[in-house]
């Protein structure tokens, strides 16, 4: 139920602009510090995974690895997304709090 609250507001992010997906956006946006949280597929490459994990890790925006790509591009209206990046404060918070309770760690 919570992971369908975490893909409603990811189409709620895209309809309202703050949101950027694949992989070389998500980077370039990464690397111009106009990015507050990366989402990865969990069927996204190993490269790709650890690519986003350096951006991460260098720039301190959270990750999460979450879904797979078919979900993700299907939550935001387009097709299979590997990577998506939000580029709102505000959203990035919200969906923080919605993924950390849908993994347990949040309360």
């Amino acid at each position: 139920m919570i992971f369908l609250h975490v893909l409603s507001l990811l189409g709620i992010a895209q309809k309202a602009g703050k949101l950027v997906s694949g992989q070389d956006t998500v980077e370039r946006m990464a690397l111009s510090n106009k990015l507050f949280l990366i989402i990865v597929a969990e069927d996204a490459s190993s490269n790709t995974k650890e690519k986003m994990a350096n951006i991460s890790k260098s720039k301190k925006i959270p990750i999460f690895f979450l879904g797979n790509s078919a979900q993700l591009g299907h939550a935001i209206g387009r097709e299979e997304r590997k990577v998506i990046g939000i580029i709102d404060r505000g959203f990035a918070k919200e969906l923080i709090n919605r993924i950390n309770l849908l993994t347990g760690v949040g309360n």
